[in-house]
């Protein structure tokens, strides 16, 4: 954290503060690590098991099926727990999952441990950015709720690092199984946080709430915090889901939500994510070139996340959103043109479509990956913030299956017009957060469920 960020907190506070968000996030870069190491181990798996086309489909979309399944059941147990035992449970469950799929003796189980694996990533998506969003200070919000997003492209990172370091010896087993590491400091980490103090309103422990206030607030303004959480707890009965779509209040804070959600996958990321090293072999690049060029998208999205955690506190959510858009379709644009007009046979072809694929990176990582996790719980009123982050996790793990199972095939019939179509995707973000998105900068959650209600 920087010195503004820390001028918010009281002196004595700080370290544990920063332990609190850290922790927190950890949850992420198992998301990270876990969505990224099946593409290098995926090499030596289907040579050690023999997996066929089919076999190796279902261990890739194995994951994503079990956290389509995670983040829909995770919101009813959460509003009962709370989002730090919730990830305590998923520290435990990672540790387990990441053995099982380390020490595999068939297709089958490894399958079945990508799936749990999946589950327990459903869990983490929904509640590391609720709690992060709840425990932090509206001034800093926005900056700490990226973490998750900063969280999630360290893992990624790591896991290609690790496999290209790994890939000599061919030891899949321990990419897969080198996520226990940090499940373990997940596990261990969260026992010793704090719940969310808005969780622990809820259930009547204000007291409570207000010592968890004071960790990253003056004394001040965990009072003035905790009055507007109770007044708000006091207004909000939790509803289910299809209340929430019934309701003419809440359905356009849905809408914006869900719309949030599903663009930020159908924007084209996880192409990158999934197949940045097939999208480099088509540009013209070696395996080992390929590999590298991967691991440079990992760093850059790292550096540029960081920097959108220092500004979008100050810039503001929708700037980020609308320009980072534009960017992105610009960058799918000219990547599309690129193969439509045979660049990438040629050396310079080459370097247009690595520039092309490094700015789409660098835009997605400062507006569209971290700003979607940071305004998602903040847009959501508290009576219905868990179950709808459940659903909206759930409609944004579908359109990441949708968007991976089918981009091989799109690449096949044609890369420009698969680039074209995310291009598109691109622009329709771009208005959907102009006429859609409301900023939400500077102010508490409580605040925004006012002006929304």
């Amino acid at each position: 954290m920087d010195t503004e960020t820390l001028a918010y907190f009281p002196t004595r506070s700080r370290s544990r503060a920063r332990i609190t968000y850290l922790f927190g996030a950890l949850g992420g870069i198992l998301f990270g690590y876990d969505s990224g190491v099946i593409a290098g181990a995926l090499l030596f798996i289907r040579k050690d098991m023999v997996l066929n086309a089919q076999l190796q489909g279902m261990v890739v979309g194995g994951l994503l099926l079990g956290a389509m399944i995670g983040a829909f059941g995770t919101g009813q147990i959460a509003d009962r727990f709370g989002s730090r035992k919730m990830l305590i449970g998923a520290g435990v469950m990672f540790i387990v999952t990441s053995v099982l799929s380390a020490l595999a003796p068939d297709p089958l189980t490894l399958i079945a441990a990508r799936v749990l694996i999946g589950i327990t990533i459903g869990v983490s998506t929904v509640q590391v950015p609720l709690y992060l969003s709840e425990i932090a200070p509206k001034h800093i919000r926005g900056g700490l709720a990226s973490m998750n997003q900063l969280a999630v492209a360290t893992g990624i990172l790591l896991s290609y690092v690790l496999c290209y370091l790994l890939a000599g010896h061919g030891q899949w087993r321990w990419m897969l199984g080198l996520a226990a590491v940090p499940s373990v400091f997940l596990t261990i980490g969260m026992i010793f946080q704090p719940d969310s103090p808005r969780w622990l309103v809820r259930q009547g422990r204000v007291d409570e709430a207000r010592r968890v206030l004071e960790i990253t607030n003056t004394p001040e303004d965990a009072a003035e915090s905790l009055r507007e959480i109770r007044e708000a707890n006091q207004t909000s009965n939790s509803v289910r889901v299809i209340d929430v779509l019934r309701s003419r209040a809440l359905r356009p804070i849905v809408i914006s939500v869900f719309g949030l959600a599903v663009l930020q996958q159908a924007l084209g990321i996880n192409t990158i994510v999934y197949y940045a090293p097939t999208i480099l072999r088509a540009a013209g690049f070696g395996e080992s070139a390929a590999l590298l060029n991967s691991v440079g998208l990992g760093v850059l999205s790292i550096i540029m996340t960081i920097f959108a955690a220092r500004v979008v506190d100050r810039v503001g959510r929708r700037p980020l959103l609308i320009g980072g858009a534009l960017v992105m379709a610009a960058s799918m644009a000219t990547l599309g043109c690129v193969f439509h007009f045979g660049g990438p046979a040629t050396a310079h072809g080459s370097v247009i479509a690595v520039a092309a694929l490094a700015v789409f990176k660098a835009a997605f990582s400062f507006s569209w990956g971290p700003v979607v996790w940071v305004m998602m719980p903040e847009l959501l009123p508290m009576r219905i913030r868990a179950r709808t982050m459940s659903a909206a996790a759930l409609a944004m793990f579908l359109m990441n299956f949708i968007v991976a199972s089918t981009f091989p095939a799109l690449l096949e019939m044609g890369a420009a017009s698969a680039f074209g179509a995310f291009s598109a995707c691109c622009l329709i973000a771009f208005l959907f957060a102009i006429y859609r998105i409301r900023e939400t900068a500077g102010l508490s959650l409580e605040e925004i469920e006012k002006d929304a209600v």
